[in-house]
C-alpha cells in the first residue's frame, strides 16, 4: 500500500516558500481571465515571432493559468501599442505589451513630446539583446559597406523614425553611406519587399532573421555589410562593426546611446497604474518561464536566440538612458533626422 504523504507545519512552510509564485500572491489572480500581448509590430515580424513563442509558457506559470494571446498593434512603428498600453489598456494586469526599440528610445529622439512616458511602465524582463545587422540581398550589386559609400542602397522601412530608418541614417551620417529608407512597410511585409526586389536592404535583427527566414541566413541569400551593434554577433565575426568606422568622440557617443535601448531588446512591460503585487508576480512568471526546459526547447527549434535580461534589469538600463547628457542626445536627434532622407511606398495608381 502506498504510504500517504503528510506535511507538518516547518515542511508546508518550506513548501510554500519554495512554491511559484502564483501560489503565494492571491491577491493577484487571472483564473479564467484572457491575458493579451499587445506587439509593436506586424505579424511574422521578429518582435511578433517570440511572442507567440513564449504566449502559451507564459500560461503555465501565471497564477490561474489564463489564456494567453496575441494582438498585433504595428501603426507608427510600434508607437501605437505603446500608447494603448500606456493609455487605453486595462491596469489589471491583463494587458501587457512588446516591443520593437522605435519607442523605446522616441521619447529621447523625437522633437515632438510623445503621450507616454517609458519611465512609469513597469518592465517585466526582456527576451534579446539587440544585434542589428544593415545586409543587402544576394543579387544586389553590393559587397561591402564601402560600396555603399559610392551608391544609392534602397531600405525597407516600418516608418520614418522606426529603427530601420534610425540605424541606416545614422550609417549614412556617421560613416558616409547612402542608405535611403523607404517607409510604409510592416515587419513582415518588409522581408516581402526585399525577397521580391523592390528594396536592396534591411537593417533589422539578426534575431529576428533567424526566426522569420532562417534559411536566408543558411543559403546565404543576404550579403550582411555591417554591425550596428555594440558586439559582433558570433556567427558574423568577420563583419565590422559600425563603431570601427566612426573616429569622432561625440559621434561614437551618439551611436552608443542610440544602442543602449537594443541591449534589452524585445522587453515585456506592464502599464503605469499596475499593482506592485502584480508587477512582482509577472516578473516572477517570466523568470520562471525563461528558465522552463519546455520553452527553452521550443524557443530554440524556432531558431530565437534568447538573451534573458530581468525586469530589474531592464528598469536599470532605463534609468540609464534617462542618465544621458543632453549633448548626445541632441546629436543622435541630428544625425537620425528624417527630413528629406526617407521616401515612402510607392502607392498603386
Amino acid at each position: 500500500m502506498k504510504r500517504k504523504q503528510t506535511w507538518g507545519p516547518a515542511a508546508l512552510a518550506a513548501g510554500l516558500a519554495l512554491a511559484p509564485a502564483g501560489v503565494c500572491a492571491q491577491a493577484f489572480d487571472l483564473k479564467d481571465k484572457t491575458v493579451t500581448i499587445y506587439v509593436a509590430g506586424g505579424a511574422g515580424g521578429g518582435v511578433d515571432a517570440y511572442a507567440r513563442t513564449i504566449a502559451p509558457f507564459f500560461t503555465k506559470h501565471l497564477p490561474g493559468n489564463p489564456a494567453v494571446v496575441v494582438a498585433n498593434m504595428p501603426g507608427a512603428g510600434g508607437a501605437q501599442a505603446v500608447q494603448y498600453l500606456y493609455n487605453v489598456a486595462p491596469k489589471s494586469g491583463v494587458a501587457i505589451g512588446s516591443t520593437n526599440v522605435g519607442p523605446i528610445a522616441d521619447p529621447f529622439l523625437e522633437k515632438m513630446p510623445s503621450n507616454y512616458d517609458v519611465s512609469k511602465f513597469s518592465w517585466i524582463g526582456s527576451l534579446a539583446k539587440g544585434n542589428t545587422v544593415c545586409a543587402v540581398w544576394h543579387t544586389v550589386n553590393v559587397s561591402s559597406i564601402e560600396d555603399v559609400k559610392n551608391r544609392v542602397v534602397t531600405v525597407a522601412a516600418t516608418g520614418a523614425r522606426s529603427a530601420p530608418t534610425r540605424s541606416a541614417l545614422l550609417m549614412n551620417s556617421f560613416i558616409g553611406t547612402k542608405f535611403k529608407p523607404i517607409s510604409g512597410y510592416t515587419g513582415g511585409t518588409a522581408l516581402l519587399a526585399l525577397e521580391r526586389g523592390e528594396v536592396d536592404a534591411t537593417c533589422t535583427t539578426l534575431n529576428s532573421l533567424r526566426t522569420t527566414r532562417p534559411h536566408w541566413i543558411r543559403d546565404g541569400q543576404l550579403k550582411i555589410l555591417v554591425h550596428v551593434a555594440m558586439d559582433a554577433d558570433p556567427e558574423f565575426k568577420h563583419v565590422p562593426r559600425a563603431l570601427d568606422f566612426i573616429k569622432d568622440a561625440k559621434d561614437r557617443d551618439a551611436l552608443e546611446f542610440f544602442l543602449l535601448p537594443y541591449e534589452f531588446n524585445n522587453p515585456y512591460y506592464l502599464p503605469p497604474g499596475v499593482s506592485a503585487e502584480a508587477v512582482k508576480t509577472w516578473r516572477a512568471a517570466f523568470d520562471a518561464t525563461v528558465v522552463d526546459p519546455d520553452y527553452k526547447a521550443e524557443s530554440a527549434k524556432r531558431l530565437q536566440d534568447v538573451d534573458v535580461k530581468s525586469g530589474e534589469q531592464v528598469e536599470a538600463l532605463v534609468k540609464k538612458l534617462f542618465a544621458t547628457p543632453a549633448d548626445v542626445i541632441k546629436r543622435t536627434v541630428e544625425a537620425i533626422d528624417p527630413t528629406g532622407r526617407v521616401e515612402e511606398i510607392p502607392q498603386p495608381k
